[in-house]
């Protein structure tokens, strides 16, 4: 289906918040706020520009009354540092975890309080080792990796995927951005606790949720032509000794998404679509069309000319809600900061934030 563009929001400030870059959602339940947060750039640096942190935030239902506050700001002006970890600590209050990639590579988060829109200081993420709580870095993650037999050549620092909890624990998965081994960690205030680790090279989009039936995962794999082209669900029924997986071959462009939804893995992820459509900017990767996959059976296929690009959705009272990056404005060509591709400039599809009530799916 083709998606309908006036359902969409724009959720960040396309003045001063230019190349909105991924989201992640979080949502309070006791105050009924919905928390996005994001990448952006400033002008004149678009694409894959990662230099400040940025929050939305608003009812689910009534995404124009939307509340932006910056949260951090990276060193230099673009890729100064990465997030993609947001979740409630109650009463309002939202934790962010980010990565610094210049000048401190480190782990850190900040709080914001919503009822009083104050921010706590950047505070140090820990990663606990059998050395005990070490700082968050590229060092003590490959330290842990290569203690438990897993060796990574790269450098790139840590950063910690998306966040989900069950049974009274918040979980994540600690990735970098080159060929790794997703380490999995329960969070206990400012420290990652690893107690699995997946088996296998993946890019550093790793998604998971646990549930009483185990950990389900998402993972980009190859082959392509930036190797990361295909989405992959894991299961592990043991608490991560052995593996379970499915292939999707038709394609993942983007992050791709788990959840839990009616008590069933949601796989969301990204394909290249053949559909054609009338004055459609070229897109990078041909990122414009997104699956949605319950318990195996495609049960959603939504195609937009302006990109679907970094995904997250979430369910708020039985309802599913999205988040994602396009293009609707063609920001990065006609500013001249085009990604390019063959000699021809392509979007990258990560000028605005939208936000979209996907409701009930039977």
């Amino acid at each position: 289906m083709i998606l309908n563009e006036r359902f969409l929001v724009q959720i960040n400030d396309g003045l001063s918040e230019i190349a909105a870059c991924g989201s992640a959602v979080a949502y309070d339940r006791e105050y009924g706020i919905a928390a996005v947060l994001y990448n952006t750039g400033n002008h004149g640096h678009y694409g894959e520009s990662t230099g400040k942190i940025c929050l939305s935030m608003f009812a689910p239902s009534q995404p124009h009354n939307c509340r932006r506050r910056v949260v951090d700001y990276g060193v230099g002006e673009s890729r100064g540092c990465l997030c993609n970890a947001i979740y409630p600590l109650g009463g309002g209050i939202f934790r962010v975890a980010f990565t610094l990639t210049k000048g401190d590579i480190a782990g850190y988060y900040r709080d914001y309080d919503f009822l009083t829109d104050s921010l706590t200081e950047r505070r140090e993420m820990f990663f606990r080792t059998s050395r005990g709580d070490e700082r968050l870095t590229s060092e003590s993650f490959r330290r842990y990796l290569g203690d438990n037999g897993f060796v990574i050549r790269n450098t790139e620092p840590p950063f910690i995927n998306k966040v989900t909890s069950f049974d009274g624990r918040v979980y994540t998965a600690v990735t970098n951005e080159g060929w790794n081994y997703p380490v999995f960690c329960t969070i206990e205030e400012n420290a990652l606790v690893p107690f699995a680790i997946f088996p296998e090279l993946n890019t550093y989009e790793f998604r998971f949720y646990a549930d009483g039936s185990g950990i389900h995962g998402v993972s980009r794999i190859p082959p392509d032509d930036h190797g990361t082209g295909h989405c992959a669900y894991v299961r592990s029924a043991d608490g991560g000794r052995t593996w379970e997986k499915t292939v999707f071959d038709d394609g993942v462009q983007s992050r791709p998404d788990i959840l839990s939804y009616r008590g069933k893995p949601l796989v969301i992820y990204n394909y290249k679509s053949d559909l054609p459509t009338e004055n459609m900017p070229p897109m990078h990767n041909h990122r414009n069309a997104v699956k949605f996959v319950h318990d195996g059976k495609v049960i959603l296929d939504v195609f937009s000319k302006y990109g679907i690009v970094e995904h997250e959705t979430i369910v708020i009272a039985g309802e599913l809600y999205s988040a994602f990056s396009n293009c609707p404005l063609a920001l990065s060509t006609e500013n001249g900061k085009a990604w390019e591709e063959e000699g021809h400039p392509v979007e990258q599809g990560k000028e605005a934030v939208q936000w979209i009530k996907v409701g009930y799916i039977g």
